[in-house]
């Protein structure tokens, strides 16, 4: 790695995103930072972006998948074509800040613990979409809309801008790719910590994000992939005494009143920001459920594997994530 420039690739996945692939890669143009990559890789789209992207950006590497695979495995096989000390991982529906990148690098380079950041994330009038993602004890996730000044810790970045050190995300086997879509970039932060790492939103690194932009025409599928992902990522990344306990939780305490927040509204934060926001995710169907369930059962030798793997080499454990306020109480 050359300590002061290291060399960055920018992974982007795409599918029917031509639209906002113009103003994506017209901003990359005039960053200020100059030694990157970028990969795009395409979910086998239909609307000409692979044929756009080599007529105005010919240096771009593309690498066309056969059917549309999600945001897990795509993203991972742009890792594996990296060459960069740095992978960051950038939304096709974003215009980027000229010193978004130096200011992730910059920070990267000060702190060998921190392993991933992420952008502050606006939206295009200007207001906060994401300033970091965090969980409740019940593994419950929320994204902070706090408008903040200094860099802090986060339970995880949104893959929307988050950049992660490569050999990082190798040992951290990257993206779960049976997640295929939803709460992968919060599964892999939360594995960051618990390998020992820390995770960071940079305030100063400056990403406009429209969102949301793919996933809603996904509907019920996008349902079913939301609610099996939340209740594996108890699985396997909660200590086992902890996973059972907030499993139980979650269906009985919490019940159709928690899957109702959950997937009708997003919690904005905690302090001075307990509000909360209308998404994307729509409510689960109790067929959408029940499949959740069956999908866990089904997979559940997969699951315990992942478990026993992320425990051996746990560093952090939950009580510690939540003396860092990266595990919070939960909100009622």
């Amino acid at each position: 790695m050359n300590k002061n420039t290291p060399f960055v690739s920018i992974i982007i996945v795409n599918y029917n995103g031509k639209k906002f692939l113009e103003d994506c890669f017209h901003t990359l143009q005039k960053i200020t930072y100059s030694n990157f990559e970028i990969i795009l890789i395409d979910n086998n789209s239909t609307d000409n972006s692979i044929e756009f992207i080599k007529n105005r950006y010919p240096s771009t590497i593309i690498i066309k998948l056969e059917k549309n695979y999600g945001f897990a495995y795509p993203n991972n096989v742009g890792a594996k074509n990296a060459k960069g000390d740095f992978l960051l991982f950038l939304n096709n529906d974003t215009k980027v800040h000229p010193d978004f990148i130096s200011e992730m690098v910059n920070v990267l380079k000060k702190d060998p613990k921190i392993a991933i950041s992420q952008s502050m994330l606006l939206k295009p009038n200007g207001d906060v979409d994401s300033s970091g993602d965090f969980i409740d004890l019940i593994g419950r996730g929320y994204s902070s809309k706090e408008k903040i000044n200094d860099i802090r810790e986060i339970l995880s970045a949104r893959g929307a801008a988050m950049m992660i050190r490569k050999e990082i995300f190798d040992k951290l086997k990257g993206f779960d790719e049976k997640f295929f879509v939803s709460f992968e970039d919060v599964d892999l932060g939360w594995r960051a910590w618990i390998f020992g790492y820390k995770v960071v939103v940079i305030p100063n690194s400056i990403v406009y994000h429209i969102g949301g932009q793919t996933i809603k025409k996904m509907g019920t599928e996008l349902s079913f992939h939301g609610f099996k992902n939340l209740l594996a990522m108890k699985v396997t990344n909660f200590e086992p005494k902890f996973a059972i306990k907030n499993i139980f939780l979650f269906f009985v305490l919490e019940g159709i009143t928690m899957l109702k927040v959950m997937f009708d509204y997003k919690f904005k934060g905690t302090t001075n920001m307990l509000t909360y926001e209308k998404t994307p995710l729509s409510k689960p169907s109790l067929r959408s459920i029940l499949k959740g369930i069956i999908w866990i059962f089904s997979n559940h030798r997969y699951l315990i594997h992942k478990q026993k793997w992320i425990n051996s080499h746990r560093i952090f454990g939950t009580t510690d994530l939540q003396k860092k306020n990266v595990i919070r109480n939960p909100i009622s």
